[in-house]
């Protein structure tokens, strides 16, 4: 699988692709739908678990919990919304078209509202746009619609718990849960601030990088198992845990290392472990329903597209910026799949569902670039 990821990743981005579409690739060309040389097994959902975590880490690492908050306060959060609200609506709307039950609808809702942030910041690095009023507006937009896409998964996660009865009730249990899980995230975040504040007075700096890496890998973990405890998905503690973790708190030196640490562990051996294995989980059988597949990808598209333009001419972007914008919010890439996973695993949505949700992903994140660069050649002609 490593072999194999790592192998079609080189390719893809020979071909100027990202490589995630490489490593997916891998997983279908050795899972059932080609040779089906390996089959998804218990063994491999404990390696791809394990993954996530470790890819939801190297997300969270690039994010800050100050951003999310400007994000949600001032009057530049209300373009924000309004692009993530139109884009929400369409796919919600698409889901109901097509006579979706509730909860298979909102995975899909989600799904196709989700921009990774981190897909973004590559493309945009590779472009050389990072320092451009494009990217800083696509970038704060991808980080609030992550944010919601993850808090509303675990809602959903927590209303379909088999303990629960009737949907009132249960809706209310899970707000709660909800509640009480930002306020863990609350104050935790006013302790980290605390802390960072301590530690700039008294100017300590830790000698032992080693220690501070176990600590932050272990607080990490804890607020995972308290996200899982609330019940929702350890995933979604352990991405607010990665936003508290600053400079500020462990030092430049430490974050640094910290950082490179989870980005060269995620992108040489968890992040293509992940990939492929959702390529294994694939099965180009279960796609009998060509019209949802090829509805979902358009409308995944076309709503992305909607809401970025929209956002960001309410943001008095000039017409041909605000076209980069919605170009930019295409990128679904890892983000879409953690969600898709996590509903398959939880049993949220079928085997044909889920396929065609990878399918989604993949195109999405190989035709962002491509809308990009016809972009921007279209600007340098103008």
């Amino acid at each position: 699988m490593l072999i194999g990821a790592h192998l079609l990743g080189w390719v893809a981005e020979r071909l100027r692709q990202p490589a995630l579409v490489g490593h997916m690739l891998a997983g279908i060309l050795l899972g059932p739908s080609v040779l089906n040389w390996i089959q998804a097994g218990p063994t491999f959902a404990a390696i791809s678990d394990l993954s996530v975590v470790f890819v939801v880490v190297a997300a969270g690492l690039e994010m800050r919990m100050h951003h999310v908050l400007d994000a949600f306060r001032g009057r530049s959060s209300f373009a924000l919304l309004v692009g993530f609200a139109i884009s929400t609506a369409v796919a919600g709307a698409f889901a109901w078209l097509m006579g979706m039950a509730l909860i298979p609808g909102l995975v899909v809702t989600l799904c196709l509202s989700v921009t990774a942030l981190p897909v973004a910041l590559r493309i945009l690095s590779s472009f050389g746009m990072l320092d451009t009023s494009i990217a800083r507006l696509a970038i704060a937009s991808a980080l609030l619609s992550d944010v919601i896409v993850l808090m509303v998964l675990g809602v959903v996660l927590s209303l379909v718990a088999p303990s629960v009865g009737s949907w009132l009730p249960a809706a209310g249990i899970s707000m709660g849960k909800l509640v009480a899980l930002l306020a863990c995230v609350g104050i935790c975040h006013f302790a980290c601030l605390r802390l960072s504040a301590l530690r700039a007075a008294r100017k300590v700096n830790s000698n032992y990088p080693d220690t501070v890496l176990i600590a932050t890998l272990l607080f990490t973990f804890a607020f995972g198992a308290l996200s899982q405890l609330l019940g929702f998905h350890f995933v979604i503690g352990v991405f607010f845990a990665a936003l508290m973790i600053t400079r500020d708190l462990i030092s430049d030196v430490h974050f640094e290392k910290l950082e490179r640490t989870c980005e060269v562990i995620t992108v040489s051996l968890f992040g293509p472990l992940f990939l492929a294995y959702q390529g294994i989980q694939f099965q180009l059988g279960a796609l009998h329903n060509a019209s949802l597949m090829v509805g979902l990808v358009l409308v995944a598209m076309a709503s992305k597209l909607l809401g970025g333009y929209v956002m960001a001419r309410m943001k008095n972007l000039p017409h041909r910026e605000a076209l980069g914008v919605a170009a930019i919010m295409n990128a679904r890439g890892v983000m879409e799949l953690v969600v898709a996973s996590i509903a398959y695993h939880a049993g949220l949505v079928d085997q044909g569902l889920y396929s065609a949700l990878l399918v989604v992903g993949m195109v999405t994140t190989v035709i962002t670039p491509v809308l990009l660069r016809q972009w921007l050649t279209k600007s340098q002609i103008a």
